[in-house]
């Protein structure tokens, strides 16, 4: 809710941003003081645009003009004359009856914020490196409405009328792989991935894969899934590794953040947040025997999938985002842990010098702040996000019995 004019509202200052912090009031008009969702919407992606057709002007052929009378106009100018005198006489006799006006008293003008909309944030993303997470967050802005009600939904790609998300809500083109390799963390979730591929768990999972095709001499699972990664997914995926996935891996995240990039997230963070990397069955050879059969893996594929959605935990404070403005962000430490505790530090904006300057003030940015903003646009849509696949070969091949 804006707060009313003149109203003294509560924010946090700080003069080292990541250092200390102390509360702050300050005198606002009652604009623009909260994170703004007042831009209107992009148009929905997909959605086709109705031409009118141009409407031909029909000429009008001018009426012929009746003859006038010039006494029948000389009489009636003289009466409007008349009318006019009159008029006027009593207008000048009620201002002489009538008391001095009051002086007027001029209302000292408040300063106003500086507005910030919710739609500037993948703006800024670009100002601070992130264009990926820019293009991510400005898709899900012009996508259908389309939601996941609750964790378990947004796992099984269910959305809030309980169906499947529908073919346009699943992007194989935004993200590659190859670029998410750049990042440090990302290639030791890989080695950790590949480590994790000779465990039972993932060696029954590869047996269960590949049964169906056991008559076989081989398989070349792309091929059977019709070069379609939703497809490869289901059917042939048998082991994944979690980047910034356990709370461990995200504290550590922030305070790396905090360190070495003065509280910014990277753009890897801005476009996939915490997701999985996943393997999947490439190629793999068949043995049978008289009395068993086995199965020999080759090669893999590994890939990214991550749902971009704002759904939180039940019973959670919503998941907080960062503090933004139209240049900047910064991921404030000491809020992120108090969110992870379930304490609401998180409402409060964050002034750098005068609050009245442009850009000096940051918003808090949470989950509901995203789901507000569909409920009130009807649109903006969850979308399933999957890499292009990274072809490998075993250096080790895996061999399970069928």
């Amino acid at each position: 809710m804006q707060p009313e004019a003149g109203t003294q509202i509560d924010i946090q200052k700080s003069n080292n941003f990541l250092g200390s912090w102390s509360p702050q009031t300050a005198e606002v008009c009652a604009v623009d003081i909260a994170l703004s969702m007042n831009q209107p919407p992009p148009v929905v992606r997909g959605r086709s645009t109705i031409v009118v057709p141009e409407r031909k002007s029909v000429e009008v052929p001018e009426r012929r003009k009746v003859r006038e009378d010039p006494y029948v106009n000389t009489a009636l100018g003289l009466m409007k004359a008349a009318e006019t005198v009159s008029s006027t006489v009593n207008h000048f006799q009620q201002w002489l009856k009538s008391p001095p006006p009051a002086p007027s008293v001029k209302a000292p003008a408040l300063k106003t914020v500086p507005p910030f909309d919710i739609q500037q944030i993948p703006g800024a993303m670009r100002k601070i490196g992130a264009p990926v997470g820019a293009a991510v967050m400005e898709r899900w802005f012009a996508g259908q409405l389309n939601y996941s009600p609750t964790p378990t939904d947004e796992k099984e790609g269910i959305n809030q009328n309980g169906q499947p998300y529908p073919p346009n809500m699943i992007d194989t083109t935004l993200v590659k792989i190859d670029w998410v390799m750049k990042f440090p963390r990302a290639k030791r979730a890989l080695n950790e991935l590949l480590t994790l591929l000779g465990t039972p768990r993932a060696r029954a999972q590869l047996a269960t894969a590949l049964r169906p095709y056991r008559s076989r001499q081989d398989i070349r699972a792309w091929l059977e899934c019709g070069g379609g990664m939703e497809q490869l997914h289901k059917e042939f995926q048998f082991q994944h590794a979690s980047i910034e996935g356990s709370l461990d891996q995200k504290l550590k995240q922030f305070a790396i953040t905090g360190i070495l990039n003065e509280g910014i997230p990277d753009d890897l963070t801005c476009a996939l947040g915490s997701f999985q990397l996943y393997a999947a069955i490439s190629q793999a050879t068949f043995n049978r025997r008289s009395n068993s059969s086995t199965a020999t893996l080759t090669h893999i594929s590994v890939y990214v999938k991550d749902n971009y959605t704002f759904t939180d935990e039940p019973s959670h404070v919503a998941q907080y985002l960062g503090h933004w403005n139209r240049n900047h962000v910064a991921i404030v430490p000491a809020l992120q842990l108090a969110t992870t505790a379930n304490i609401g530090w998180v409402d409060y904006a964050v002034a750098q010098g005068d609050v009245h300057s442009k850009d000096a003030v940051l918003y808090p940015v949470k989950n509901s702040d995203f789901r507000a903003w569909q409920q009130k646009h009807g649109q903006g849509g969850d979308f399933i996000i999957y890499t292009d696949k990274m072809f490998m070969k075993l250096d080790t091949p895996i061999t399970v019995a069928l």
